[in-house]
């Protein structure tokens, strides 16, 4: 083959190329727009599109974990020996 050829063949393949993207692009916004139709206030979580939240919104708006300061702990009373074993 000669250069020519080789060129006009890359060419159409381009063209081709750049036609496809295009019909692909026009697919994508489509989509995209039904997607978008979706999304409103009465949309379940589930339904609802968007990133994960951050384990640091999870914790409660900066609350730190536990039992409050000054809270009455609760334990379980020690359990009486129903045996005793000695030993040496």
């Amino acid at each position: 083959m000669d250069k020519n050829a080789i060129i006009k063949q890359l060419q159409d393949a381009i063209d081709q190329l750049k036609r496809e993207n295009e019909l692909l692009k026009g697919r994508i916004r489509e989509l995209e727009a039904k997607l978008a139709m979706h999304d409103n206030a009465h949309t379940p979580p589930s339904l609802k599109r968007g990133g994960k939240r951050k384990k640091d919104q999870d914790a409660g708006e900066g609350k730190k974990p536990g039992q409050k300061k000054g809270h009455k702990g609760v334990t379980r009373p020690p359990a009486k020996p129903d045996r005793q074993v000695e030993v040496m």
